[in-house]
């Protein structure tokens, strides 16, 4: 196996395309205007795709939970807060010896953004 990659559907391509890039600092790597896949800089086999929903039916993302591991999760933390993206987890530091706080993107999807202590 090479790489696994998550795909989630979107009503608002548009809003993915700032929180993947802006907010999380990934690039993005494909945009064929129904189908955006978004890479790390560091690892080019983390991806994320995001399908536009071509059923115009509201999306229930709530199912969908990604981890994404960083080196500054402090920082990261703080552009949350400062670009007012929904936290739904405070940042913590957990006794299995991981720090992390969670948000919500703009499709729904909760991110479990997580570093190593």
């Amino acid at each position: 196996m090479r790489r696994i990659v998550p795909n989630i559907y979107s009503n608002n391509l548009e809003k993915s395309k700032k929180f993947y890039t802006e907010f999380l600092g990934m690039d993005l790597v494909m945009d064929m205007g129904w189908i955006l896949t978004f890479a790390s800089k560091e690892n080019k086999t983390a991806q994320i795709s995001i399908f536009k929903n071509k059923n115009n039916k509201p999306l229930d993302n709530s199912a969908i939970f990604l981890s994404i591991e960083l080196c500054d999760i402090d920082q990261c933390y703080e552009d949350a807060k400062n670009r007012a993206i929904e936290i739904v987890y405070p940042i913590t530091n957990e006794s299995w010896g991981v720090r992390r706080f969670f948000v919500k993107d703009p499709n729904g999807v909760t991110i479990n953004l997580v570093t190593h202590l």
